[in-house]
């Protein structure tokens, strides 16, 4: 794993490292101390994701900084998998919403077509939220080596997945199951801009503040105007 062209980061004080550990007789790996902390350099190297999920779920910044500086088996397909995953199910999740506040006559729960422009309208929600951190980040790093933005975009939006959950749950979507799970997103995408971005907590704070306000923004302007035959 550990290569003379790759540089790793440590998890804990972000500081440069050249491998994460060394292999010995058999399977048997000796992990690296960061020469700066002196704590390990990436105690997840030799956890299983189950743990890793875990520790995501627990909010850890170190995990984020694991997987998008150290870790090697997330691959391009698997970001690709999730971005989709990601508008499938907030599109539906938001096109069940709709149509459980409209009346039963009025054709949409039965119109896939507006499932389709539920997921646009995510996709543009997503799109903008993606350009005020991509421009934030060119601003702060004018040159140089580029974060890995939009890794760590996919993984603060992850939380979004666990919103079907409420529509397989409930007759109709739960505000309340939504709410929480807007929360948990919010605090997903400060962790993983913290790790990105190697910024602050109040600087992640106020950044994804402004992301999400753009975002939520052009999804409330453009919406009307997709739906408006059914939404006066």
């Amino acid at each position: 794993m550990a290569t003379n062209e790759r540089k790793y980061l440590c998890i804990h004080c972000v500081k440069p490292a050249k491998a994460l550990f060394k292999k010995s007789d058999g399977d048997f790996i000796k992990l690296y101390e960061c020469l700066t902390c002196g704590k390990t350099v990436d105690r997840y190297v030799e956890c299983e994701k189950s743990i890793i999920f875990m520790d995501m779920l627990l909010q850890e910044i170190t995990v984020y900084r694991h997987i998008l500086f150290n870790a090697d088996n997330f691959t391009s397909q698997f970001y690709i998998k999730l971005a989709v995953s990601l508008i499938l199910s907030e599109g539906y999740v938001r096109w069940s919403s709709i149509s459980h506040h409209l009346s039963p006559d009025n054709g949409i729960t039965n119109n896939e077509i507006y499932l389709y422009i539920m997921c646009l309208l995510t996709t543009i929600e997503i799109g903008v939220f993606a350009i005020v951190i991509t421009g934030y980040s060119w601003i702060k790093f004018p040159s140089g080596p580029r974060p890995p933005i939009y890794v760590g975009l996919l993984l603060g939006q992850c939380g979004r997945l666990a919103n079907i959950a409420a529509i397989v749950w409930y007759s109709g979507s739960s505000l309340t199951f939504q709410a929480l799970m807007l929360v948990f997103t919010f605090i997903s995408s400060i962790q993983s801009n913290r790790a990105a971005l190697h910024a602050g907590k109040l600087e992640s704070f106020f950044l994804v503040t402004s992301a999400s306000s753009a975002s939520l923004a052009s999804f409330y302007l453009l919406q009307p105007l997709l739906l408006q035959k059914y939404l006066q």
